[in-house]
């Protein structure tokens, strides 16, 4: 009974994130939608650091305990088109090689378990306001929504993620900027994993990857922006 009620929690507490999102996503949109029309295109290559990230995981046979990733750096390419001179709509693809850290007991599986691949798919809705005191500077908001695959060994998984964050553009001209933001990108376990990173596991063969939780992560990135 409080598994289910658990889990009935989690479910009604990202469908409200999902809701301020669309909320968020709705407000960003131009405001005569009859009239909207493709205005330019824009592709940016960033890399950045992708910090923090921490599983409850279970090793069969033993007790529960947390795995959290180690920091690392990303790169990635986000692409798309203006609707408006303000708003922007991307797709983004982000990858990051890291590894988990477990703590005593279970040091020794660090090593076993080796590296772990991150690519998310992500679409971002996107909204900028003109800095007037600072020519060609704009700050911005985005709002973002994905996938998030999670590879160790000869296992992976794929789950729900989104996000939301800020940061500055400073346009050099027309068509080349320079953006900087930060992220917030949690990860919604759910449901739980039950086979992760097998035969890698000295005893027991599997991970166990615990349901019921958003695995926080943040983003750091920079990169050109080229606008056609």
């Amino acid at each position: 009974m409080r598994i289910a009620f658990v889990r009935r929690a989690v479910s009604l507490k990202a469908t409200a994130v999902c809701l301020t999102l669309v909320g968020v996503l709705a407000a960003a949109a131009p405001a005569r939608a009859q009239y909207v029309q493709i205005q330019s295109f824009e592709v940016t290559p960033f890399i950045g650091t992708r910090l923090g990230g921490t599983f409850e995981i279970q090793p069969e046979g033993a007790a529960q305990i947390p795995a959290t990733f180690k920091d690392a750096a990303s790169y990635g390419l986000s692409a798309g088109v203006r609707f408006d001179d303000l708003s922007l709509v991307e797709f983004r693809w982000t990858r990051s090689s890291s590894t988990l850290r477990f703590g005593a007991p279970f040091a020794f599986l660090n090593a076993s378990v080796g590296d772990v691949t991150l690519n998310q798919f992500h679409a971002d809705f996107t909204r900028e306001w003109v800095v007037p005191e600072v020519k060609g500077l704009r700050s911005y908001l985005t709002g973002s929504l994905g996938l998030t695959h999670l590879g160790a060994a000869q296992d992976g998984f794929t789950r729900f993620s989104f996000g939301f964050g800020g940061g500055l553009k400073q346009f050099l001209g027309s068509r080349l900027a320079i953006r900087a933001g930060a992220e917030w990108l949690p990860i919604v376990v759910e449901p739980s994993v039950s086979g992760f990173a097998c035969g890698t596991i000295q005893f027991g063969g599997c991970l166990v990857v615990l349901n019921g939780e958003l695995v926080q992560q943040f983003q750091l990135s920079v990169g050109p922006v080229v606008r056609f």
